[in-house]
């Protein structure tokens, strides 16, 4: 009995990590994703065609804690387009956030800790 709590309690800080996840791709990629949500703080997209980028189990606090996989912060908001509304399809490349001049609110909206630099995005099918 005495092993089989040992290996009880040996097990549980292992299954509490959660894996990160880490961007498998290339340059010249192009990712689909869903504009989720767009506030003056944050520019969430879900990726659909790439379940390597982005954070699991993310809890949109703006929509009743809905959660998603594969989203990430757009840390570059103000080189995006003034037309793309939260519900669109975009299609787009990635690259590590650079340092950049864009302004946002200080308001915190519970964004996802991951966060890409969108570049080369056009509209798939508006919302």
């Amino acid at each position: 009995m005495k092993i089989l709590i040992f290996f009880a309690l040996a097990a549980m800080p292992a299954a509490s990590f959660k894996c990160k996840k880490s961007s498998h791709t290339t340059p010249d990629e192009y990712l689909q994703g869903k504009v989720i949500r767009i506030s003056c703080a944050s520019f969430i997209v879900q990726v659909l065609n790439n379940d390597t980028i982005g954070e699991d189990g993310w809890k949109d606090m703006m929509n009743n804690n809905a959660q998603y996989d594969n989203v990430f912060n757009a840390s570059n908001t103000c080189k995006i387009p003034s037309g793309v509304k939260a519900g669109a399809t975009i299609k787009f490349k990635v690259e590590k956030p650079t340092a950049n001049d864009c302004v946002v609110c200080m308001m915190y909206d519970g964004p996802p800790n991951t966060k890409y630099d969108i570049k080369e995005m056009t509209i798939v099918e508006k919302q």
